[in-house]
């Protein structure tokens, strides 16, 4: 069983992309500027308010064209991962001005993407179903159980999703397979070094992010959180939404500039966890 080296692989995602920056904007731009609008569209067209209450058949409309408009968006996502993913795997190499791929490949993300979604899905409602019987069976018990359940649901869907979407890019770019049963297999006994690895990557992008998202946002929503306890849940909601509704534009602009960093970071982490894990690079020396 190997061991990834955390110090190394956050090291070489570093490296990789602060060293090759303009390559990855190159490589990752025209399908990320695709992805913004698409991501814009349903705001645009009113997708966003649609009400079931008011216009069933419209809201379920909408719903539907938001359906494809999000899976049109994880195809052009999953173009940027592969691009990526290939640089830092060393399949590609040289600068890049202009880049766009749609082929097996991506393809293979796309379907994985989706088939990791539903797998998530599939063990949340199994843990809402648990945590419902507690609370209908158990008795005087049943909160604290459901509570119980809860929690160790979420820590169990946790470790599923980093041992299964830590590997997943190279081992569908590297391997031409979706292969769920080969990531388990090669992030055995390394869980808590790849959450260390993918929490030491993501952070940068999450605090510009979330930070410049609090700075457009935050007077607005300081101005109607003392008012939370006046107003009904839905108009609270229904005005955040609306100051969220406000800024999307900007919100999709910051992502469009924190985007580079994120997933060369992201994306070289897991080359270097591939290829470490696979042997392809040599072990440190066990301690």
């Amino acid at each position: 069983m190997r061991k990834l080296p955390v110090g190394d692989a956050i090291r070489f995602a570093y490296g990789f992309t602060l060293g090759q920056l303009g390559t990855i904007i190159g490589l990752i731009w025209a399908p990320m500027v695709a992805i913004a609008v698409l991501n814009f569209l349903p705001y645009a067209l009113g997708y966003t308010h649609a009400s079931p209450d008011q216009n069933p058949a419209a809201a379920g409309e909408a719903a539907l064209e938001s359906l494809f408009l999000a899976l049109a968006a994880l195809l052009l996502s999953a173009c940027v991962y592969v691009a990526v993913a290939r640089q830092a795997l060393g399949q590609r190499t040289g600068p890049a001005v202009f880049y766009f791929s749609l082929g097996s490949a991506e393809f293979r993300v796309f379907a994985a993407i989706v088939l990791l979604s539903f797998v998530m899905l599939a063990m949340l409602l199994g843990m809402s179903l648990a945590s419902g019987a507690a609370l209908m069976f158990a008795g005087p018990a049943g909160p604290a159980l459901a509570l119980l359940l809860v929690l160790a649901g979420l820590c169990f869907m946790l470790v599923v999703l980093t041992r299964l979407g830590f590997l997943l890019v190279p081992i569908a770019v590297i391997e031409n397979r979706i292969g769920f049963e080969r990531g388990w297999q090669l992030t055995a006994g390394n869980f808590w070094r790849i959450a260390s690895v993918i929490f030491v990557v993501t952070l940068p992008g999450a605090i510009v992010f979330l930070g410049a998202i609090g700075w457009l946002m935050g007077p607005e929503l300081a101005k109607i959180v003392p008012l939370a306890g006046a107003l009904s849940q839905e108009v609270f909601a229904d005005r955040v939404q609306a100051i969220m509704d406000k800024h999307i534009a900007e919100v999709i602009g910051i992502n469009l500039i924190v985007a580079p960093f994120s997933l060369g970071l992201l994306m070289g982490a897991a080359a270097y966890g591939y290829k470490a894990l696979t042997g392809t690079i040599p072990q440190p020396p066990s301690s």
